[in-house]
């Protein structure tokens, strides 16, 4: 509310015969925030004047009001102190998730097709599963290519299954396209990281990196854009579900027969596939990280993720020893 000069005639005909020299109980450099003090002060029957004062505006009552006016004010302060602020209402789901999980389908399914056919060589699990001593020498490119190989159908359909219900889930927050583009960084860097991990010779292979990241992405996100208002519990949810589904299915189980080493389960590419999809929800989660993907065109994130993944093939096959 702002008080003209008739409002201010108004207030001086409310005052009683005895008045008494105005003054000031309420100042601001802000022109609306004295009229809210004001506005504040009339409602409660002390009537009070908005005036510019030089730096900025002053609330002006009658000197035999200011102790309660004071006091009104106080009582308003601690009010709005305890109000909690208004919390923002979280973007809409964005469409179209299936898309990008049906062209992760794609290329998981697509690979071991090209590999009975022989197009990838004689022995692609060779040239493109992940091996650290591989990694170390130079060959980066096995970060990508062993993120599209499987040990076996199960493997396969599994991390199929799981991928596709977390690339939807990402999608609803950054798009398909955008979102599978952050599962593909996420997952590559994990795999890059293990690489460089000097924790003994082993082969590993599968896109549970990628469905781990995938999940850590989803889950840091959502914690890092929980509601401001509490520090409750519920808030923790998405993190402490992460976290659990990880302990759940990043066991590792003891298999002679496993083409892994004895392990059919890598824990240090799902633990790490995990935190690089949590570091990079959370910087996602953040304005500036928001505009960063936000500038990347829809079209370029879809076109980008696989001519990578096939870059990633081209150069195994071609510069692999």
């Amino acid at each position: 509310m702002r008080l003209n000069s008739r409002h201010s005639a108004i207030l001086r005909n409310c005052l009683p015969d005895s008045f008494t020299p105005p003054a000031v109980v309420f100042r601001s450099a802000r022109r609306r925030a004295c009229d809210e003090r004001a506005f504040v002060l009339l409602a409660v029957g002390i009537p009070g004047e908005v005036e510019f004062a030089g730096e900025g505006y002053v609330v002006l009552v009658e000197g035999a009001l200011r102790e309660q006016a004071l006091r009104q004010l106080a009582l308003y302060e601690e009010d709005r102190a305890r109000r909690p602020p208004v919390a923002m209402d979280a973007p809409a789901p964005q469409a179209g998730g299936w898309r990008g999980a049906a062209g992760y389908a794609a290329v998981l399914l697509l690979v071991p097709f090209a590999v009975g056919q022989g197009w990838l060589g004689a022995d692609p699990y060779g040239i493109g599963a992940l091996d650290p001593q591989s990694v170390r020498a130079g060959q980066w490119w096995r970060a990508l290519t062993a993120l599209t190989l499987h040990w076996d159908a199960t493997h396969l359909f599994g991390n199929l299954a799981a991928g596709a219900l977390l690339g939807i889930s990402a999608a609803q927050v950054w798009g398909s396209a955008r979102a599978w583009l952050l599962i593909a960084v996420a997952g590559m860097s994990a795999n890059l990281a293990e690489g460089l991990l000097d924790i003994g010779h082993y082969v590993s292979a599968g896109a549970s990196t990628a469905v781990f990241a995938a999940l850590g992405l989803v889950a840091a996100h959502a914690w890092r854009t929980r509601g401001k208002r509490s520090r409750a519990l519920r808030d923790w949810v998405p993190l402490v579900a992460g976290l659990a589904l990880l302990g759940m299915f990043g066991a590792g189980v003891q298999d002679p027969d496993s083409p892994a080493g004895g392990e059919t389960t890598d824990v240090v590419a799902h633990a790490l596939g995990f935190t690089a999809g949590a570091l990079l929800g959370a910087a996602a989660a953040t304005s500036r990280g928001a505009r960063w993907i936000a500038a990347i065109p829809a079209w370029l994130a879809a076109v980008m993720t696989p001519a990578v993944v096939l870059a990633a093939w081209l150069l195994a096959l071609y510069c692999a020893p």
